[in-house]
């Protein structure tokens, strides 16, 4: 046995080529490998909101996987002040592009500061002040503001 064992030929396996499993599913996916990855640790730990937001369009794989830094409580937080800050940036752009015809019958700005200051001593913590994107300063004035008394001639909502 020892002998039939020593002599016996060993086998030689032939080396297979490594497949990297996760550029294959990206080809077949049409996607980049990255993206790949990117799901595959969104799915480990993101919050099932996050999850539900990514199914329905209204978040990208990017921005999650930016979320998914986070423990799982604060991705809530910074997925709604998100949704917040794009809706109000889409209604800025739509209000920028504007034609210059309907800019007319819209306050002088120092009007709106002054009502804002007014509004603020009248009712502290009633002026909400972001710093957005955007290469310009943008007021968006509720119209409650604009019922008030500080505009006494009362103004064109354009």
């Amino acid at each position: 046995m020892r002998i039939g064992g020593k002599y016996k030929g060993s086998a030689s396996l032939p080396d297979l080529p490594r497949i990297d499993v996760r550029q294959a599913l990206a080809s077949v996916a049409g996607i980049g490998a990255r993206t790949v990855s990117n799901v595959k640790k969104i799915l480990k730990l993101a919050h099932p909101i996050l999850k539900g937001a990514l199914r329905n369009g209204t978040l990208t794989i990017n921005k999650a996987i930016q979320f998914c830094q986070y423990p799982q409580t604060e991705q809530l937080e910074h997925l709604v002040r998100y949704s917040e800050e794009s809706e109000t940036s889409k209604i800025i752009r739509r209000a920028i592009t504007r034609p210059k015809e309907e800019e007319e019958g819209r306050p002088e700005a120092a009007t709106i500061l002054d009502a804002l200051r007014v509004q603020e001593v009248q009712q502290p913590g009633s002026v909400l002040v972001r710093i957005g994107r955007l290469q310009r300063t943008v007021v968006v004035i509720g119209q409650d503001l604009l019922a008030g008394p500080h505009f006494k001639g009362g103004l064109k909502l354009t």
